[in-house]
């Protein structure tokens, strides 16, 4: 094939794609993905380093051209949509696929309505830009494997700039540029997680894919050659043009990405959902548990969610021992348990001891799904239960309902919009493609808190 065979099919994917070329299920995927992270934006926004981002945006907007979410004031598009963006992730409610290399929706959904704002798009230009930057992330990271020399998402921008390139209507050439600038942008550092700079670093990717694009509208040259990049990094032999664009636009591998369902690492969402199992099956609670084992994979999971003394609310989001307290405890994990005042809650630190991590050096650990989420319990009565899943809620595998994330929207939105709003919101973003631009503009008055008559 020739060298940019990849960039330039994706490119006309990214251009030429239309509503009726998507299956019930993309409308479906791409709905729920986008509720989950417009909560997460409004969530972030008032979360502490979300809180501290904002002030500073507020005080060095460099233009007024469009809202930010949450915040009823404007800024220039470069930074509302960094904020935005910081604010997806920091709510840990980020929709992730670790069936193959990470992919995820919080560094292109973002940037949707500040450009929405900017460009006067309808909701069906909303879902397209959506449906092509979710897919050609998806594709391009699908080969690294998480954790890599330390790194995941890889290359980090080039599905935010299939989104911003539909945005902004660049045609195919200019989108093949866009891809070049993008390519080789900041990715993930593993030691950044549980700390603010785990955040920043996702806000600088979708920014990063935003620029790439008026790059290419400028005529900035690249050589947008993403196989011949990936595969300098992992070895040419695990990288393929036939691979990164096999069956596009009729498979939508975005759609494997997994729906959230708790703020915290998705990680440890396959140990929630199974002690989940067996509390509610034994209807048992804290004071009928001894100890609670989890057998993880010796790498990533354990380095990154092995945090028995949590110091920090990102240490809380990050913690397997936290998390699993709170499951037991409260049959939940929300933003409630997400607080610093849990750190040192007395029935937290108590319910953290009885949970153990067993590193499992005999399993692999380059992908998530290789090796199960064991789980073992043993009761005050003597009893054991245990749980093995392959999967969480939320997947393919078990997925979930429109309502039902509907109903995560309003739930991980709390007090961040009135109860009307959360309802209309949830609602609009549901039913995207039937909205026109007055109705764009009324549900991003919702989205940014700006006064409006519903």
């Amino acid at each position: 094939m020739k060298q940019h065979e990849a960039a330039t099919r994706l490119a006309e994917f990214t251009v030429k794609t239309k509503l009726e070329d998507l299956s019930p299920q993309v409308l479906v995927a791409v709905k729920q993905l986008a509720l989950k992270t417009f909560a997460g934006m409004l969530a972030g926004s008032s979360m502490d380093a979300g809180a501290r981002i904002a002030d500073f945006v507020r005080q060095n907007p460099d233009g007024n051209d469009v809202g930010v979410v949450g915040k009823n004031f404007k800024a220039s598009l470069w930074k509302a949509t960094f904020a935005n963006a910081f604010f997806a992730h920091q709510s840990e409610l980020e929709d992730d696929r670790l069936n193959t290399g990470t992919a995820w929706d919080i560094t292109t959904i973002p940037m949707l309505l500040p450009l929405a704002q900017m460009k006067e798009m309808t909701g069906a230009d909303m879902l397209l830009a959506s449906v092509v930057g979710l897919e050609v992330m998806a594709r391009t990271c699908q080969f690294y494997p998480q954790g890599h020399m330390g790194l995941s998402i890889v290359p980090s921008s080039v599905g935010s700039a299939a989104l911003a390139s539909r945005a902004y209507g660049l045609n195919t050439g200019q989108t093949v540029a866009a891809f070049g600038l993008a390519m080789s942008g900041i990715p993930l550092a593993y030691t950044n997680f549980g700390t603010d700079a785990h955040y920043f670093e996702t806000g600088v990717q979708t920014l990063h894919g935003l620029m790439a694009v008026q790059a290419a509208q400028l005529g900035l040259s690249s050589n947008p050659d993403l196989v011949r990049y990936i595969g300098g990094l992992l070895g040419a032999d695990r990288v393929s043009t036939q691979a990164m664009v096999d069956k596009l636009g009729q498979y939508y591998q975005f759609t494997e990405i997994w729906v959230k369902k708790y703020p915290c690492c998705l990680y440890m969402h396959r140990y929630i959902d199974g002690l989940l199992d067996i509390i509610r099956g034994h209807n048992v609670g804290i004071d009928d548990i001894v100890k609670i084992r989890l057998h993880v994979a010796a790498g990533a999971m354990e380095e990154v969610c092995n945090r028995p003394l949590p110091q920090t609310v990102g240490d809380l989001q990050f913690s397997f021992q936290h998390a699993l307290s709170a499951t037991v405890l409260d049959k939940d994990v929300n933003y409630r348990h997400i607080h610093i005042d849990r750190v040192t809650d007395p029935a937290f630190v108590a319910a953290r001891k009885k949970i153990e991590v067993v590193p499992r050096p005999d399993w692999k650990s380059r992908l998530l799904v290789e090796t199960p989420a064991l789980l073992e319990v043993e009761f005050r009565d003597g009893r054991k239960a245990t749980s093995e899943r392959q999967y969480p809620t939320g997947t393919q595998h078990e997925p979930l309902t429109l309502d039902f994330v509907k109903g995560l929207f309003i739930k991980f939105v709390g007090d961040n919009l009135p109860e009307a709003d959360k309802k209309y919101a949830a609602d609009a973003i549901a039913e995207m493609e039937r909205l026109d631009r007055k109705d764009v503009l009324r549900l991003l008055a919702v989205m940014n808190r700006v006064p409006h008559n519903l």
